[in-house]
């Protein structure tokens, strides 16, 4: 039989500083079977993202071995430029991860979980990568990955690390190669590069099936493509606001649409640019950093109402939203405006978090104007204003 004595001690009881530890008191009596550890030691169930760890410690003269049992939680970790979950060794090769590192104060270790075609995986914290990543492919193919929620899971982030294929046509529709999720209706697919700024995206998934599927779809085999795409589980008490594609904190940010600066944005896009209203501030004011301008009046680039420096529109009293777009004759191409760029600097005095909805059309005008100075696109940076 197997005695086990929890060690504690003042400094380690409860959440310790960095509040990811717990290590209680209490003892489990001779004859006690191992796998009941969780439920006798604290009087209840083990939460299911939490980790035990044990440390053997000494045998005494009664022939009871004294461990330290720690309960630390599952949370996120990152080592160099990897992000993982933070398991016991043994849970990390169970889940068919890999050791990147220590993190619970050397009780977990950080667990790095990467899936690739025809992989799955129930982590949290999992790149999606290419064929042979980091190295490029250029086979013809249907990559699927599947990704399995947790129950109270409303949002899955993907962080777009590398992504390379082949860019659109004229007007922004994937035609060789496409990153799709079926069933997301904030866009049809993705192609093109990631733009130079961090660029992630939110997918609502409450109500939708689970395994979410992944699917990257490539024709041409005369391109030497890659991805690297993490997905995060984002819990429903810590969703962002509906709607949003991309959500942004802090007081500063950039903005960019994808695939900026190596082509056209993409057809078929419908979602909402949002950046969280910092404590004190009212104002929320938009500064372009490279040109910027999008095709109209199909294709739509919404900003909550306020005024700009180009004094081109100035209607801070109504309730409406500012459309700022590019037009021409979509039956006649030679005849069109020159391109109306998105002015700068822009002051937004709605109410609330601020939105900016970008949406596009599918196949109706070309996202690539021949007179055009870039190819249609945002690239801004954001910054919030004291009251």
């Amino acid at each position: 039989m197997l005695g086990l004595t929890l060690a504690s001690s003042a400094e380690t009881r409860g959440y310790g500083t960095q509040g990811d530890l717990a290590v209680d008191p209490g003892a489990l009596s001779l004859g006690s079977h191992v796998g009941d550890w969780g439920e006798a030691a604290w009087g209840g169930r083990i939460h299911a993202n939490d980790s035990l760890a044990a440390e053997q410690d000494l045998a005494d003269r009664d022939e009871r071995i004294l461990f330290t049992l720690v309960r630390f939680k599952n949370s996120g970790c990152t080592v160099g430029s990897n992000s993982g979950t933070c398991y016991t060794a043994s849970e990390c090769r169970s889940l068919g991860g890999t050791n990147i590192g220590s993190c619970a104060r050397g009780f977990g270790v950080c667990c790095y979980k990467e899936i690739t075609c025809g992989g799955s995986s129930s982590t949290n914290c999992t790149y999606l990568v290419s064929p042979n990543y980091p190295n490029t492919y250029n086979e013809a193919q249907t990559c699927s990955m599947t990704f399995t929620r947790n129950a109270n899971t409303c949002q899955l982030r993907l962080d777009f690390e590398e992504f390379m294929s082949t860019q659109p046509d004229n007007f922004g529709v994937c035609q060789e190669d496409q990153f799709t999720v079926p069933g997301e209706r904030k866009f049809a697919y993705l192609c093109g590069n990631k733009p130079s700024e961090p660029w992630h995206f939110y997918l609502d998934v409450n109500g939708k099936p689970n395994p979410t599927v992944f699917n990257f779809l490539t024709t041409a085999t005369s391109f030497n493509r890659k991805f690297k795409i993490k997905v995060s589980m984002i819990e429903c008490r810590q969703k962002v606001p509906c709607g949003c594609g991309q959500y942004f904190t802090g007081m500063t940010g950039t903005i960019q649409s994808f695939n900026y600066g190596s082509g056209p944005y993409l057809a078929d896009l419908d979602y909402g640019i949002c950046t969280r209203k910092e404590k004190n501030k009212c104002t929320t004011t938009l500064t372009t950093l490279g040109p910027s301008f999008t095709a109209c009046p199909f294709d739509l680039y919404r900003i909550p109402v306020g005024q700009t420096g180009a004094n081109n529109l100035l209607f801070p009293s109504l309730n409406v939203l500012v459309l700022y777009c590019q037009f021409f004759i979509a039956n006649n191409p030679a005849v069109f405006q020159d391109v109306t760029t998105i002015p700068s600097p822009l002051t937004s005095v709605s109410n609330g978090p601020f939105m900016i909805w970008h949406m596009t059309s599918n196949d109706i005008i070309p996202n690539a104007l021949p007179g055009a100075p870039e190819l249609a696109g945002f690239y801004q940076s954001f910054s919030h204003n004291p009251c």
